[in-house]
């Protein structure tokens, strides 16, 4: 089995898997151009995206496409051969709970704010100026995650060893599992109350039809002045204008966005000026990027590619393959 990585985070740690090629599974590390030449003689591909230019490159010998990530919304499924079968991968929940709780800390106690102070010589300490903001800790905080998925259930167990409580909305709230972690578990309908009823609203969904824009204004507005938005999920699910707004309004008390409806490397990421706020921490789709988030999601591809060299089903399967 010839499988072609275009992953320079996830490729080193299969290539320095001996037992692969030890059960008959050949790794070729390459970029993107090299890929695109050598896919003809390959059995699968390994890597984040799969544009056009990969997929016609590929032989009716091509039989699995793994993506290293969990979201499969930029590959065209219906594109793909049916003899194609897909799995997506994981181990970045972690990371990406530890961000969420890091950004959210940051933005209640207004850490950006406190350290220019003191740069500027002035104590915004309440120690010192009764006047200074005050902040509260995670205990009792409220957190409303959109989403249910492997990403929001460790979001959920991350917030609650800090004692907030959770509640949440998906789109399957009658199959929604690990359900004992969250209070009330609601479908998307549901937003505007899980705003209304959250300190901390945290974006955990994928991309659909329904999610697009599902944090406009009318849900901002419910979020009200004391409340945070952390977008770990995609861009599109926030309104940038309406984020803008309400973050420049005060309407809301802050923003952390970790993903952009711009590819990736573009800039600007938006059409609003948010880097112009100093209410929002603006970082580059890079909560899940932890080494051990590389580590963790190639021994779930070396898995995947095993199983299917034997002839069976990925663990993470998108699409089933028929030949």
């Amino acid at each position: 089995m010839r499988v072609i990585v275009n992953d320079a985070n996830v490729g080193p740690w299969l290539e320095q898997d001996a037992t692969l090629a030890e059960d008959g599974i050949e790794i070729v590390l390459t970029d993107p151009v090299g890929a695109q030449a050598m896919l003809a003689d390959a059995d699968a591909y390994v890597g984040i995206y799969f544009p056009d230019e990969l997929r016609t490159a590929t032989s009716e010998r091509f039989a699995f496409l793994q993506v290293t990530a969990a979201g499969v919304d930029h590959i065209d499924l219906d594109a793909l051969a049916p003899s194609v079968t897909v799995a997506n991968a994981y181990g970045h929940e972690r990371s990406i709970a530890e961000h969420v709780l890091m950004v959210s800390l940051v933005l209640r106690r207004r850490l950006f704010a406190a350290d220019r102070a003191l740069r500027d010589g002035r104590w915004a300490s309440r120690l010192v100026d009764p006047a200074a903001p005050s902040f509260t800790t995670l205990r009792e905080a409220k957190v409303g995650i959109v989403g249910w998925g492997h990403i929001a259930q460790e979001i959920a167990r991350t917030v609650r060893g800090f004692g907030a409580s959770v509640a949440a909305v998906t789109r399957t709230p009658a199959r929604a599992e690990e359900a004992d972690l969250a209070e009330w578990i609601g479908g998307y309908d549901d937003i505007e109350r899980l705003a209304a009823e959250s300190d901390i609203l945290v974006l955990a969904c994928p991309l659909v039809e329904r999610t697009h824009h599902i944090v406009d204004d009318a849900v901002l507005s419910e979020l009200g002045s004391t409340g945070i938005v952390v977008n770990v999920a995609r861009g599109a699910v926030v309104d940038d204008a309406a984020l803008y707004r309400a973050l420049a309004s005060g309407s809301i008390l802050g923003a952390a966005i970790d993903v952009w409806d711009v590819p990736a490397g573009t800039a600007p990421v938006s059409t609003q000026p948010l880097a112009e706020l100093d209410n929002i921490v603006m970082t580059p789709h890079y909560s899940a990027t932890a080494t051990d988030t590389y580590r963790v999601r190639a021994g779930q591809v070396a898995d995947n590619l095993r199983r299917v060299h034997r002839g069976e089903q990925p663990s993470t399967l998108v699409k089933a393959g028929v030949r």
